[in-house]
């Protein structure tokens, strides 16, 4: 290891170790849980406070506000911490660059531009989300050099099938005649940019703890978004003045429950469970956002919307479990 490389030591009491009775071990797997099924909540309700922000916003201003309401809290928290230190050192900046863009500003810019079109509810936005796995397995290929076997590029296809299926069938009100959703489409370079974000950030995790480097790279990411704000500075400072607390509510929701606490529970979480088990706590938070839709925002599935979604789902877990074998 050369000198200034820093990786971090975490040392976590698993089941069955010594250090723990198991009363202790019972109490931190219900803890465990528990906030994973308060993430599940959060994560998939963020899909519709996103919709309700954009009525009084635009998704430039949204963006930008999420980003700085989370910023202060991720840094206040590593300063109390003093964990602030060290900065990240020059020769990763271009990395974590990369991570900034695709994980933060790429990904929740096409999601909130994707969000404005009425066509897209906040459901189908998670359904097309959770084909974020089946993105990952193919990105692998190329950039890590993994194989996929028959089986699992097969479950893939299913999810690819499902996904196209509620692009260009499930248009609101048009059942299963071909009609592309625009908004649909721009919600799909988000699942792409979270699969390079889970692909180009397993090295960054071996240099950087967790929680350094989401706030590192959301930083990054919040400077990455300013020339764009420098470009409709007049649309964000009139959307300031009239978004009221109607506006800035579910901002506030969206910073600090899904961003900042969702952060911090996610990778406390994947420490203490299989990945397998906390990825199907994720599949969970996608029927959070369909039930969500509906009964906050009224919104209505198609049946195509339904069975893509189904097909997605299925396809993503089926390839999971034969990339494992």
């Amino acid at each position: 290891m050369r000198p200034g490389d820093r990786r971090p030591h975490l040392f976590i009491a698993r089941p069955g170790s010594r250090g723990m009775s198991l009363s202790d071990r019972f109490g931190t797997s219900r803890a465990v849980h528990g906030s994973m099924l308060f993430l599940v909540l959060v994560w998939g309700l963020a899909f519709v406070a996103i919709k309700q922000a954009l009525v009084y916003m635009s998704w430039i201003t949204l963006t930008f506000l999420r980003f700085a309401v989370a910023d202060l809290l991720f840094v206040g928290s590593l300063a109390a911490r003093r964990q602030l230190r060290p900065a990240p050192r020059r020769a990763d900046l271009p990395r974590l660059t990369l991570l900034a863009f695709v994980g933060f500003t790429g990904y929740h810019l096409f999601l909130n531009l994707g969000e404005t079109d009425s066509t897209v509810t906040a459901g189908t936005a998670a359904l097309i989300i959770a084909s974020t796995p089946a993105f990952i397995a193919v990105l692998s290929i190329p950039l890590l050099k993994e194989k996929i076997r028959p089986l699992q590029a097969a479950a893939i296809a299913l999810a690819f099938a499902g996904l196209g299926l509620m692009i260009f069938f499930a248009h609101p009100g048009s059942q299963f005649r071909f009609q592309a959703s625009q908004g649909a489409l721009t919600v799909i370079p988000s699942a792409i940019f979270s699969a390079l974000y889970a692909v180009f950030g397993k090295r960054s995790l071996v240099r950087y703890p967790p929680a350094s480097l989401i706030t590192w790279t959301l930083l990054i990411g919040t400077v990455l978004l300013l020339p764009l704000l420098a470009l409709t500075f007049p649309g964000f400072v009139r959307d300031l003045m009239t978004m009221g607390v109607n506006g800035w509510l579910p901002v506030l929701f969206l910073a600090f429950l899904p961003t900042f606490l969702g952060y911090t529970i996610w990778f406390r979480a994947l420490a203490r469970l299989p990945a397998a088990s906390a990825a199907a706590y994720i599949y969970a938070s996608t029927l959070v956002a369909v039930i969500g839709g509906i009964a906050i925002l009224q919104e209505s599935l198609t049946t195509a919307a339904v069975v893509g979604g189904v097909m997605v789902i299925v396809g993503v877990f089926a390839a999971q479990r034969f990339g494992r074998r």
